[in-house]
């Protein structure tokens, strides 16, 4: 019986007349809740904020309008107008704030615990209609020149404005001089906006159903279609299939070496190419080079060092093709280059010392005469 306690409509049996209200039965007061501090003064209302502010407790914002069950109490008289207090709690941070009415001025004051949020104007710039100030009032009640004169300039600002008033009754008498007609065009714009709305709704459920999303889909814009094109997307993954009907139809050899493995090798070939370039070769007696004195027997006799190291270089070079080719098996090539051209008139000789000086290398020893000729006698040291 909650719902009928809160219209004063239940009676309980035990009442009679002669016993009062059935407020003063039960011992509570008509406003019940609200009335709890009225031996205080205060009455609980509900007040809503007439502008926006900014609370200090929690430095946010609370918006106009926002209500609030506030504690209403009379302070003061303004002439026969009390002045109210409305003190309340801030919903963010249970900070209190506190509000007073001011008559004078026909505002509200923030007392404690908020900042108003500024936002003056003068209503003169925005065109609306100044009121006038009390001294104006008055001045204009004791002057009687002061008087006449603000007479004489409102007619003029009223002559100022008659003709674009005028033209505004006669624009508004004339759009609205059938009002059937009128509404009748407006209900006619109203439904065809209505039906395209309603299409556009219909094509967005279906996309909607379609994809099994439970969002509104909005309709297109060109906005969209610029930023959808502007998306670049990645290729999808290789398929475990696309990948074994790529192998199966790829020929073997068409095999190519990975890239770390063709740069090794370059770099292989290179270094091998520089170590070749840098040992040492026979001698040559020609008038190419009339420079060479042979010193002693140490200057043609192959050095044991140079010997193995020669072999170790060979190795190497070996070990390098057979990576690079691991099935091609090159054999000893059995042809001679030919010896190189002699120009005209010029005689190829053996120096006689030199005839003495060479001798035969030790057996197992490849001797440095098996890569090739040079003319740069200075590695033979």
């Amino acid at each position: 019986m909650a719902d009928r306690r809160a219209t004063n409509k239940y009676y309980p049996p035990e009442w009679d007349p002669s016993k009062g209200s059935i407020n003063t039965f039960v011992g509570q007061h008509p406003l019940r809740e609200r009335a709890r501090k009225l031996d205080q003064g205060i009455l609980i209302v509900r007040f809503e904020l007439p502008f926006n502010v900014w609370c200090e407790g929690c430095e946010k914002h609370i918006g106009m309008g926002v209500r609030y069950n506030a504690e209403k109490k009379k302070i003061g008289m303004y002439y026969s107008t009390p002045i109210l207090s409305f003190r309340m709690k801030c919903h963010l941070c249970s900070h209190w704030i506190e509000i007073h009415t001011d008559p004078k001025n026909a505002e509200y004051i923030i007392i404690s615990g908020a900042r108003k949020r500024e936002e003056g104007y003068d209503p003169a710039d925005i065109g609306l209609p100044t009121l006038q100030s009390e001294s104006t009032t008055e001045k204009i009640a004791t002057d009687a020149f002061y008087k006449l004169e603000h007479q004489v300039a409102d007619t003029k600002r009223a002559s100022a404005v008659a003709v674009s008033m005028s033209q505004l009754i006669e624009y508004n008498d004339n759009k609205w001089k059938d009002p059937y007609a009128m509404s009748q065009k407006l209900r006619k714009g109203f439904r065809t906006e209505k039906k395209e709305m309603e299409k556009v709704q219909a094509e967005g459920k279906l996309i909607a159903d379609r994809l099994g999303l439970k969002l509104v889909i909005l309709p297109a814009a060109k906005e969209d279609d610029v930023q959808a094109k502007a998306i670049s997307w990645d290729k999808e993954p290789e398929t475990v299939a696309e990948k074994a009907a790529r192998v199966h139809a790829s020929s073997v050899f068409a095999y190519a070496l990975p890239a770390k493995r063709r740069k090794a090798s370059v770099s292989s070939q290179s270094s091998q190419s520089a170590s070749m370039s840098s040992l040492p070769t026979p001698l040559r007696l020609s008038s190419a080079n009339p420079a060479f004195k042979p010193t002693s027997k140490s200057a043609s006799k192959p050095d044991s060092k140079t010997a193995s190291k020669t072999v170790s270089n060979r190795g190497k070079m070996l070990i390098t093709r057979s990576r690079a080719k691991p099935f091609a098996v090159s054999a000893p090539s059995t042809v001679k280059k030919p010896p190189p051209a002699v120009p005209e008139g010029l005689i190829r000789r053996k120096h006689p010392e030199q005839t003495a000086a060479v001798q035969k290398p030790a057996a197992g020893l490849l001797s440095v005469a098996d890569y090739g000729d040079s003319d740069d006698d200075n590695d033979c040291a």
